[in-house]
């Protein structure tokens, strides 16, 4: 487990370095417009959405270790081709866009492969503690990496930025090719079986159960009620993003300098979510404590808009709603993150992932422009609160779960 969370470290430094440098390389740089500024930005989720039955299925051929490998490596290269480009002068607009999907498809490798080797490496018994302690060290880069980002920005270049990233991309990549390789638990599982059969050409055979698509997702009881649960939130916090930023600035006037600190907010209310969110994952079935994890979400998201009554401190207010809302998303990512691994054959947990984040993450591209519609149709604290009732409505799914928990994982093979 060491090992994964110093590459979490690593690709978590990685991202938040790079998804902060480019929209502004773009606009400064560049002299990138708004919209082309949100193709910029939908372009890492959109692989998700076009791509994602070639990706889970990549991920299952390939195997994790040889996925999150090929996605790291594959942002090494994108990264440090960007930097030789905008020391020399050669950027355009649609170099960028181009380097910005690739970078983007090396993301939908890694986490998708991410997410098939955690239970393979640690367990399926202990990938939520495993998950949990993840969420916490993401939480610390999000904080750290932007921090370091902003004093290379000030004392030295862009390029020079984008070298942390890089470089954080690189030491994930070490790490994870330097980690002992172990035997799939599920070598010896029928659904292995399946697989071989499929390699050597041959016929599955008839009484073989359909693979991993999101029809299946959808089927399962639990999963599905979990990813409606996650893909609504994910909606919420789609819209609230896009709000907040416009409804600080221009509905409060805040100063730039203030709202940069929410982030920070956002981060501490992650770790806290991480802290405590071992008492809702012990004490309480899976379903009924996503429950209370989204209801937090829900009721937090409240707190945002509420600074626009308020005569005074208001960015304390919308600091304050930051680390609520954030504690309990991270809550709630972190309950039921062991439920694919227990439910999903490990050999088939690629193609499981990758439909999940179809409908988890693909979602997102989508409800951002729509927040920005509904902002332009309303306001920002419209915008708000109809985050808010997102956030509320990804309750219902779990209602009916609420005193379900998954089966435990078989017995793994010494």
């Amino acid at each position: 487990m060491r090992r994964i969370l110093l590459a979490t470290l690593g690709e978590s430094t990685g991202d938040d370095a790079v998804r902060t440098l480019l929209p502004l390389i773009a606009v400064a740089s560049l002299g990138v417009g708004g919209s082309l500024l949100g193709v910029l930005n939908a372009l890492p989720f959109l692989w998700y959405l076009c791509a994602h039955r070639q990706i889970g299925a990549a991920v299952d051929a390939l195997g994790h270790r040889r996925a999150v490998l090929l996605g790291n490596g594959l942002r090494v290269l994108t990264v440090t081709t960007l930097i030789l480009l905008l020391v020399t002068g050669h950027l355009s607009v649609l170099a960028l866009l181009v380097l910005a999907a690739t970078i983007g498809l090396g993301d939908a490798l890694f986490t998708t492969g991410h997410s098939s080797m955690v239970p393979a490496v640690v367990g399926r018994e202990r990938t939520a503690d495993c998950y949990q302690r993840i969420e916490g060290i993401s939480a610390v880069a999000r904080v750290s990496s932007p921090a370091a980002v902003s004093a290379l920005l000030r004392l030295a270049s862009p390029a020079l930025a984008l070298g942390l990233g890089g470089a954080a991309y690189l030491f994930s990549l070490i790490t994870l090719a330097t980690m002992p390789h172990r035997r799939s638990p599920d070598a010896n599982s029928p659904e292995s079986a399946e697989a071989s059969r499929s390699r050597a050409g041959q016929r599955p055979s008839p009484t073989s159960r359909p693979g991993w698509t999101v029809r299946r997702v959808l089927s399962t009881r639990g999963l599905s009620h979990l990813t409606l649960s996650t893909m609504l939130l994910n909606s919420a916090a789609m819209v609230s993003g896009t709000a907040l930023v416009l409804f600080a600035l221009t509905t409060l006037g805040l100063p730039t300098s203030t709202v940069a600190l929410f982030t920070a907010a956002g981060a501490l209310g992650a770790l806290l979510g991480a802290t405590f969110s071992t008492p809702l994952r012990t004490r309480l079935p899976t379903g009924g404590a996503k429950l209370c994890a989204t209801a937090g979400v829900a009721l937090s998201s409240l707190v945002i808009p509420a600074a626009f009554l308020l005569p005074a401190a208001q960015a304390v207010t919308i600091a304050v709603g930051e680390l609520l809302v954030a504690a309990c998303a991270t809550a709630s990512t972190i309950v039921g993150s062991d439920v694919p691994a227990r439910l999903v054959p490990q050999q088939q947990l690629g193609r499981a992932s990758a439909a999940i984040r179809l409908l988890t993450i693909g979602v997102m591209p989508v409800t951002s422009v729509l927040g920005g519609l509904l902002i332009a149709a309303s306001s920002p604290v419209a915008a708000l609160l109809g985050a808010a009732g997102l956030a509320a409505t990804a309750c219902l799914p779990l209602l009916r779960i609420r005193r379900w928990s998954p089966p435990p994982p078989p017995e793994e093979p010494a």
